[in-house]
């Protein structure tokens, strides 16, 4: 290969103009830095600097990742040689029968071609071989001579021998195997540096009609050849060279097309196989300085060294693989390879030939090759179009002009946004251009002036022109300003007044205050609102509504919540009359009262961001709470939550968030349009005996899936089940709901509403998933006969008839119940928690095989 000498930088002398740079960077400095960066890069340009060559080479594989789509071209399959394969059929190299049976397995699936990627270079030593045809030579020697034996005898013997030596003789049966067909191409591989390998002149011709005249093209030339064993060529086979050339940083991107051998051009493999599978003859085949011409099909476009560059399909194993053992086992479909082009290659550690590629650390070349023909064979290679030269120069000239005379005079601001964007331009036209249209612009050399150039004038501006004024505005009214704006948009809105302050009270600030007011309205802190806006009074009383702005806030601050929960008038509620702004809760905009829960009142609210309606449960703490007690009521409540937040399950309510707004906590949920199961329980509303048993189903699955998630609900009842208008069962409030694996659940606690309480709840017991069965249990009986299963005059006969007596039979009320249904309930209502359904699952399993 022929290395051309290229200048670099080392070779040009600078130090005339010395004394001229020191005079110009004192009077035209930033001028004087814009020309000299832009020169210096044009000079890396056509130079080829070999840094800023490497920068470019590894942003061209960045868009390789961004324009492969992962999915390979269904022409191309891939038989390999892997690890299992060796270990099954035996150590490599293998004997050439070996190979001839693989080719003739692949060859009965009538593949369109086969690509035979391994170097049969020399015949197969074999010693067995040697000593068959000695001992013929020698038996033919002292018998056939002297007539020893008779002619019959001598030709049985040498039948023996001949059939031996064909036995032992690998080589022929691959060369049969390979010549049985017109659809193989072979490889051959050039020696690229000083001297190598010659063939000799019969091989040469053979080999022939595989090459085409070299045109005056510049191609990269050989100095040897090692081709297949001459036996294995034939007029009618095609061969192509498997040499692989990598990129300075050692990265294959590139597809050696044609390599120049003696004034003739030998294609590639891959074109060879491509060429072969389009039925594309040499004739038609034509080279122009930047592309190959395939007359009717096309062309192949490459750069100056006559390589193709890849347009990568995906990483590693993209393309199918089937291991070669496999092939031989016929465990692999004959559809899988017909039609196709079947590519054999090594695969295996230690004998594949890994090599880097921009989408993958290691690919074998087999696999280099297979996107090499599905680039050919598609029209997907990239491209430098003639045109990228004078473009890539004219860019960095412009965007030099724009450095040294337009970006000195910018604001920092708009110096910064402008080069931002010319930056962000130039990255976004290299990938829309690579991905979109396959052509490779260089985007590193101008992206390297524009953000080097803008380094140094703003460095320069920041240490020469600007520093004494930035020390003097170290706490200036824009930081003030930009400080205020970031703290306000974090929430903490008492910093952010404090930075306000600071800040002379122009038009501007006025309305930044004034925005800050309205987000301590929304904040339900109106004294803080109040103060804002009389700050602002104070340098203009006439400045929008503030005059009656801060009246409201007064009249809306007596009625607001305080403290930790002590309320005036209205009580408990963040909506407050003469409040102009609507509250908030976190991110929440609070609508209206839904009403008001067991912890506290429920709104309707909107999430902003997404313009999603939820319902917003909140807690508001008693002021007769210690301290302790206050953190443990807190602390129950986000358990209430984090547990309820854990579920997913279509039947039961959907936790969106939990938090806490100063003084108040608060969840957001799902917000439900139906009614609870509370009016079916009256007997003038009761259910068919099908709907209550298919909604107690969908329950138990909702209960099924909390309790295998460790969340124990507690507290079911009809009030916490929930019709949709849909149809949608929804099991609601898992309000004291624990998690049962959490060390914080005690025994000894009793939570739940009384008339649907389990035996063991009541009794302080450590209670689990069997627990909620038995509250399941008493809300079924009571949708279906519209009467409560344990009734008492007082609590004490309540719980003892739960804890000790049988529930009346459900038929007295509601006579035309199964007796499946019976048994159902009567082992969903066990006292005994041995006795009684052990999941969930069991009772919707029993409710949907009763119906």
């Amino acid at each position: 290969m022929t290395l051309k000498t290229v200048p670099t930088l080392a070779h040009i002398d600078f130090s005339p103009y010395y004394f001229i740079s020191l005079c110009l960077m004192k009077k035209h400095g930033d001028l004087f830095i814009g020309i000299s960066l832009t020169f210096l890069l044009l000079s890396f340009y056509l130079f080829d600097f070999h840094s800023l060559k490497i920068l470019e080479l590894k942003t061209y594989d960045l868009r390789t990742h961004l324009a492969m789509h992962g999915v390979p071209p269904p022409e191309v399959v891939i038989v390999a040689i892997d690890n299992e394969s060796i270990s099954r059929i035996g150590r490599w190299p293998w004997p050439r029968n070996i190979i001839a049976e693989l080719i003739k397995k692949i060859s009965a699936a009538r593949p369109n071609l086969i690509g035979l990627n391994i170097l049969f270079s020399e015949a197969e030593k074999n010693p067995g071989l040697d000593e068959i045809r000695q001992l013929k030579t020698k038996f033919e020697s002292d018998f056939g001579a002297k007539r020893k034996i008779d002619k019959n005898t001598m030709q049985r013997w040498a039948d023996e021998f001949s059939a031996i030596e064909q036995r032992l003789d690998n080589d022929s049966k691959l060369i049969a195997a390979v010549s049985v067909t017109d659809n193989i191409i072979l490889p051959l591989y050039f020696n690229l540096g000083a001297g190598g390998p010659m063939a000799d002149e019969e091989t040469m011709l053979k080999l022939s009609p595989s090459a085409m005249e070299s045109p005056s093209n510049v191609m990269i030339e050989a100095s040897g050849l090692t081709p297949p064993i001459p036996q294995l060529i034939s007029d009618k086979m095609k061969v192509g060279h498997v040499n692989i050339y990598p990129d300075p940083d050692g990265t294959i991107r590139g597809e050696m097309l044609f390599i120049d051998f003696q004034g003739k051009l030998y294609p590639s493999f891959a074109l060879q196989l491509a060429l072969r599978f389009l039925n594309i003859s040499p004739e038609t085949l034509s080279l122009t300085p930047s592309e190959l011409r395939m007359g009717k099909r096309g062309s192949i476009p490459y750069d100056e060294r006559g390589f193709m560059l890849l347009s990568f399909w995906g990483g590693y194993r993209t393309f199918p693989y089937f291991s070669a053992h496999e092939v031989m086992e016929e465990k692999i479909s004959p559809d899988t390879f017909k039609d196709k082009i079947v590519l054999i290659g090594n695969t295996a550690s230690g004998i594949a030939d890994f090599n880097v590629v921009p989408v993958a650390a290691a690919m074998p070349g087999i696999e280099i090759i297979a996107n090499a023909v599905g680039d050919i064979i598609h029209g997907k290679s990239i491209k430098r179009p003639n045109w990228a030269f004078l473009f890539e120069f004219a860019g960095i000239f412009i965007f030099g002009l724009y450095i040294s005379l337009v970006l000195p005079k910018l604001k920092a601001k708009w110096g910064a946004m402008v080069s931002f964007l010319i930056l962000l331009t130039i990255i976004v036209a290299g990938v829309y251009f690579f991905n979109s249209q396959g052509l490779w612009l260089k985007i590193s050399y101008p992206s390297f002036l524009i953000l080097f150039g803008y380094i140094l004038i703003t460095s320069k501006k920041f240490l020469i022109t600007e520093r004494k004024k930035e020390l003097v505005e170290a706490d200036s009214i824009e930081t003030n300003k930009m400080l205020g704006l970031s703290f306000q948009g974090q929430g903490m809105l008492d910093m952010a007044f404090e930075k306000f302050r600071k800040c002379p009270l122009d038009d501007a600030v006025k309305d930044l205050l004034y925005n800050l007011s309205l987000d301590f309205e929304r904040k339900r802190q109106f004294n803080k609102a109040a103060a804002v806006l009389q700050h602002i009074e104070k340098a203009d009383k006439n400045f929008k509504d503030i005059e009656n702005k801060i009246k409201s806030l007064k009249e809306a601050a007596e009625g607001k919540v305080t403290g930790l929960g002590a309320t005036k008038k209205p009580e408990g509620t963040v909506i407050m009359p003469g409040a102009s702004q609507t509250p908030t809760l976190g991110r929440y905009e609070v609508i209206k009262e839904l009403g008001k829960g067991a912890m506290g009142i429920v709104y309707l609210g909107k999430d902003p961001k997404i313009n999603r309606t939820v319902a917003i449960k909140t807690l508001q703490f008693d002021t007769d709470l210690d301290e302790t007690q206050l953190k443990l009521v807190k602390e129950r409540f986000f358990r209430e939550a984090e547990s309820a937040g854990m579920l997913n399950h279509p039947n039961i309510i959907t936790i969106f968030d939990a938090g806490e707004d100063y003084d108040i906590s608060y969840i957001a949920m799902e917000l439900l349009d139906g009614d609870d199961l509370k009016k079916n329980c009256d007997k003038k509303n009761l259910l068919s005996v099908r709907n209550a048993v298919e909604i107690m189903a969908k329950v138990a699955s909702a209960l099924d899936y909390a309790h295998k998630q460790g969340v124990i609900h507690r507290d079911i009842k009809p009030a916490n089940i929930m019709i949709l208008k849909d149809g949608t069962v929804k099991v609601t409030d898992f309000g004291i709901a624990r998690i049962s694996s959490s060390s914080k659940t005690a025994t000894g606690t009793v939570l739940g509403t009384p008339s649907y309480m389990s035996p063991e709840q009541i009794a302080g017991k450590k209670v689990d998933g069997r627990s909620d069965i038995f509250s399941l249990g008493a809300t079924f009986y009571e949708l279906l006969t519209g009467e409560k299963p344990f009734q008492g005059e007082s609590i004490a006969q309540l719980l003892f008839q739960i804890t000790q007596e049988k529930q009346p039979d459900p038929r007295n009320y509601r006579p035309e119940l199964t007796e499946s249904l019976i048994l159902i309930l009567d082992k969903m209502l066990e006292k005994d928690v041995a006795k009684r359904y052990q999941t969930a699952f069991e009772v919707e399993n029993a409710l949907r095989k009763c119906l």
